[in-house]
C-alpha cells in the first residue's frame, strides 16, 4: 500500500486510472478495495471535485481526474528520481523496472542488454511481462514496452525510441517449394504463393514492397492462409512447409545454414523489422527508465561500430 499523505493519495488514484478499476488497483497494491476506495474518495474531498465515474465496466476519470492524473505522475516520477539520487547516488539506480517484450524474437535481442544492464546496477530489479499481446502500459503498469517489428507511430502520449533495425528476410522450406512449383522469380509471382502474415501488416491481405537489385519498387499484395502474432509461430508453420513468410534473418539463422529453409527472392530486399523501446511520456523523468534507455543506446553504438569495422576489414 502506497503511503499516507498527498502524495501516497495521488500515486493510489493514478494507479486507478491506469488501471480502470479500483479492484485491480488493489490487487497491484497488496491493499482490500474498501481501503483504496476511502483514499480516493479523502482525495476527492480535498480536491473538491469528482474525479472518477464509476460504470459496471469499471471506472473512469472525469476532466478534473484526468488533468490530476496527469499531473500525479509527473509529481510521482519526479519524487522517485530525486529519491533515487538522494538514497543511493547517482550512479545507483533501485527500485523495480517493469518491462514487456514478445515471446521470442525480442528475448534474443533484449535478454543480453537487460542482463548487461542488471550486472551495473546490483540494486535495481526488473519485471518482464512475456507477451505477444500488445499490453496497455499505463493500465498494466509497465514503464518501457520493447516492441519487435513495424511500428509506425507510438500511441498518444507515448514515445516510441528505434534501438535497431534488423535485416529480413523471405523464406520458405524446401518441401513447400516442392509442391508448389518452385521458387517464385518475380514479385508478381510471389502473389500466388500460400502466406503467413502477421497482423502488423493488416488484415489477411497485406501488401509487401520489394525493391529489385537496380533499385526498382514493386508492390504486391499477398493473401494469407495463416495469420499470427508470434514470431515463434510463423517459424515454426514456414518449417512444416505451409507457405512462405518474412522474418528478420538473424531469428532464422541456424535454419538457412541447415538447409531447413531456403531464400525466396533472395536478390530483391524489403523493409526490415526494427526493436523499439516505447514508454509514456511522464516516464522520462523516471531515473531507472532514463538509466535503461542510456545503456541500450550506448550497445546500439558499439554495435554499430563493431559492423563498420567488419565492414572495413572485409573490403581490405
Amino acid at each position: 500500500m502506497e503511503p499516507a499523505g498527498l502524495l501516497g493519495d495521488l500515486a493510489i488514484f493514478t494507479r486507478v486510472v491506469m488501471a480502470r478499476s479500483v479492484s485491480a488497483a488493489a490487487l497491484q497494491l497488496g491493499a482490500a478495495k474498501s481501503s483504496v476506495s476511502s483514499r480516493i474518495a479523502a482525495l476527492e474531498r480535498l480536491v473538491g471535485a469528482r474525479l472518477l465515474i464509476r460504470s459496471r465496466h469499471g471506472v473512469q476519470p472525469t476532466p478534473a481526474g484526468e488533468r490530476l492524473a496527469a499531473a500525479g505522475r509527473n509529481l510521482i516520477a519526479d519524487a522517485e528520481a530525486l529519491l533515487t539520487e538522494i538514497r543511493a547516488g547517482e550512479d545507483q539506480i533501485t527500485g523495480t523496472l517493469r518491462v514487456t517484450c514478445a515471446v521470442g524474437v525480442a528475448d534474443i535481442l533484449l535478454v543480453p542488454m537487460l542482463a548487461s544492464f542488471l550486472r551495473q546496477h546490483p540494486a535495481l530489479s526488473v519485471d518482464v511481462v512475456a507477451t505477444d499481446l500488445i499490453l496497455d502500459p499505463r493500465r498494466e503498469g509497465i514503464d518501457v514496452s520493447f516492441r519487435f517489428g513495424w511500428l509506425r507511430r507510438p500511441e498518444q502520449g507515448f514515445v516510441a525510441r528505434r534501438i535497431g533495425t534488423y535485416e529480413g528476410a523471405l523464406v520458405a522450406s524446401p518441401a513447400y517449394l516442392a509442391t508448389a512449383g518452385g521458387e517464385p522469380t518475380t514479385p508478381a509471382a510471389l502473389a500466388q504463393h500460400t502466406w503467413i502474415g502477421s497482423p502488423a501488416f493488416g488484415g489477411m491481405r497485406q501488401p509487401l514492397t520489394l525493391w529489385d537489385a537496380s533499385g526498382r519498387r514493386h508492390k504486391t499484395v499477398m493473401t494469407c492462409r495463416i495469420r499470427t502474432t508470434a514470431p515463434t509461430q510463423q517459424r515454426e508453420w514456414v518449417l512444416s512447409g505451409l507457405g512462405i513468410t518474412r522474418l528478420p534473418r538473424f531469428f532464422i539463422a541456424d535454419d538457412l545454414a541447415k538447409g531447413a529453409l531456403v531464400r525466396v527472392l533472395s536478390d530483391h530486399r524489403f523493409e526490415g523489422p526494427s526493436l523499439f523501446a516505447v514508454y509514456a511520456r511522464e516516464h522520462a523523468h523516471s531515473a531507472r527508465v532514463r538509466a535503461l534507455l542510456t545503456h541500450i543506446q550506448r550497445i546500439g553504438a558499439e554495435e554499430k561500430m563493431a559492423r563498420a569495422a567488419e565492414s572495413l576489414e572485409a573490403t581490405r
